[in-house]
């Protein structure tokens, strides 16, 4: 057995360990079970249809395993998803700080096997607990009488989310120094895939919400969940709505099951932190991707968005509520919110695209010491130049690479826009095209040139002082003065290229959107402006860049 595996069990399955964790699951499972079960089993007052009259229903057992399996899946991510992420993060990130981890890393065992060691290993008292929780899973789906294949489909799911979040937190404790932090960082993360993604995939983006068990379970389950013997007291039955949302995943012209499409993305999340493990492991020092793989994640990346988003540009389909309210009668007729929610989709793509640049120019450009590192293999190995997929050369070529498949997509979605009968606009493909390019490949340019050229801190600085200060001195120019500084406010904004996108649409479609002359004309300006600001610090940090190499 894994060496590893073994050792985090001895540690953290002691018999002190083994009773304080089982009776504090066994306590909180059952309280928590039998108060949902209780409270759903008891008979609901309902309305007859036919004489208006209410009354109280029929006590079910059905209903309350059913009332209560949603709970009782709840508090199994809680101990494996929350508490086991934050104990892996915590523990790789104390390993590394006391050295202890600089240790196993001389150990002849495969970087994977350890991977695999710290993943399982670590997190063995959270499984025990899990452990405590299977009698009454078997009582919800027996009693609730829930589908065995679905539940096995939820939970098979279950687990591949369990291993992608413990995979996460491993990565992370190997990046973040401090336990605490790590273990807090790695928890933030698994909230924001349950509360960010989701919303994001209404947006039309429905790939990003199969990094959770959520879309299975809207799927797959809560269908079977349905109480019996209860009529709905309401036409609008909100959770029948997202069973039928979740039920097949469009992609492209196909549609997909979302226990597939769930297990295909988490397996791209799982392949890729492996790979970002197995360096990590090798040697501490190096970048967590080579240029080459972090290009195909990229690639892979932008292959979901099209997919995503084909029907939304194309027909105004989306799998997200935006397309899904674009397809009713009720915005028949008005452009303005119909052009809206593309600007909307739009912005999100530009936005996560643009965010996932930023985090792979911080991981795969190389900052001055690795870059000298690179200058002193030319002497030692008489080579005329830095090999190009190397992590000590320039990463230039590579950052125009990522901007060049970006834009790739963004036209791509252009010409379904401009093709397609449903959204009607009168700009053209090069004016729609031109402004976003120009912005992208500036704002790219001069990230590369300042992550080389400094370190961590200070290339989080200057993104932090560039893009996030200018939006908060709007802010408080909004508030303060309102439409009097509205232009310098519009000014401020487009410092950010995250902003020029929304923006250049919104001056793209003014006549639709019925924008006054005077406002049209301070967007403009201030677009202008944005690439002014960009261009700038594009040529000024570059040539710094080149002067310092050059010494």
């Amino acid at each position: 057995m894994n060496p590893i595996i073994l050792k985090g069990i001895r540690e953290n399955l002691r018999l002190k360990h083994l009773v304080a964790a089982g009776l504090f699951s066994l306590i909180v499972t059952s309280t928590i079970y039998l108060t949902a079960y209780l409270n759903g089993a008891e008979g609901r007052w309902i309305q007859d249809p036919a004489t208006k009259e209410w009354g109280k229903g029929d006590s079910l057992p059905v209903n309350g395993a059913r009332n209560a399996f949603t709970f009782l899946l709840a508090l199994q991510g809680f101990y494996l998803m929350f508490l086991g992420t934050g104990r892996v993060a915590s523990i790789t990130a104390e390993e590394r700080e006391s050295g202890l981890l600089d240790y196993q890393r001389m150990t002849p065992m495969n970087p994977f096997s350890k991977i695999i060691g710290y993943i399982f290993g670590i997190p063995a008292r959270e499984y025990y607990m899990f452990f405590f929780t299977l009698p009454f899973l078997a009582h919800a789906v027996l009693v609730g009488k829930l589908p065995l294949g679905d539940v096995f489909q939820l939970y098979a799911v279950f687990f591949c989310s369990v291993v992608l979040y413990h995979l996460t937190a491993h990565s992370v404790g190997l990046v973040v120094p401090k336990p605490r932090a790590a273990s807090w960082v790695s928890r933030i993360v698994v909230l924001g895939l349950y509360v960010v993604l989701p919303g994001l995939g209404q947006a039309g983006i429905s790939f990003l919400s199969f990094l959770t068990i959520l879309p299975t379970y809207f799927g797959k389950i809560l269908p079977a969940l349905k109480r019996e013997g209860m009529e709905k007291s309401s036409k609008f039955d909100y959770g029948s709505q997202i069973s039928d949302f979740w039920q097949d995943v469009p992609f492209f012209d196909f549609t997909i099951s979302p226990t597939t499409f769930t297990f295909l993305m988490q397996g791209l999340i799982i392949v890729t932190l492996l790979v970002t493990g197995y360096r990590k492991w090798r040697n501490q020092a190096l970048p967590a991707l080579t240029k080459v793989s972090a290009f195909f994640i990229f690639l892979i990346f932008q292959f979901l968005l099209l997919g995503c988003l084909w029907t939304f540009f194309d027909k105004g389909e989306a799998s997200g509520l935006i397309g899904q309210e674009f397809s009713t009668t009720a915005f028949k007729g008005r452009e303005d919110n119909m052009i809206g929610g593309l600007i909307l989709v739009i912005s999100i793509f530009f936005s996560l695209s643009l965010l996932f640049i930023l985090c792979l120019v911080n991981i795969c450009c190389p900052n001055r010491h690795l870059y000298l590192k690179g200058i002193q293999r030319l002497a030692k190995f008489n080579l005329t130049r830095i090999p190009r997929t190397s992590d000590e050369s320039s990463g230039l070529g590579f950052v125009l690479l990522l901007g060049l498949t970006t834009l790739f997509s963004y036209s791509v979605f252009i010409h379904l826009v401009l093709n397609s009968e449903f959204w009607s606009l009168s700009s053209s493909f090069l004016s729609l095209s031109l402004i976003p390019s120009a912005t992208l490949l500036l704002a790219i340019i001069y990230l590369q040139a300042s992550r080389e050229q400094w370190f961590n801190l200070g290339f989080w600085g200057f993104v932090g002082l560039l893009w996030i200060t200018p939006l908060l001195a709007s802010l408080v120019l909004g508030v303060g003065r309102g439409e009097e500084s509205m232009g310098i406010i519009l000014k401020l904004l487009a410092i950010n290229p995250l902003s020029i996108i929304p923006l250049h649409w919104i001056s793209e479609n003014s006549e639709m959107i019925g924008l006054p002359q005077n406002l049209s004309e301070d967007f403009n300006s201030a677009i202008w402006f944005g690439l002014l600001i960009a261009g700038l610090f594009a040529i000024i940090l570059q040539v710094r860049l080149f002067t310092i190499r050059k010494k």
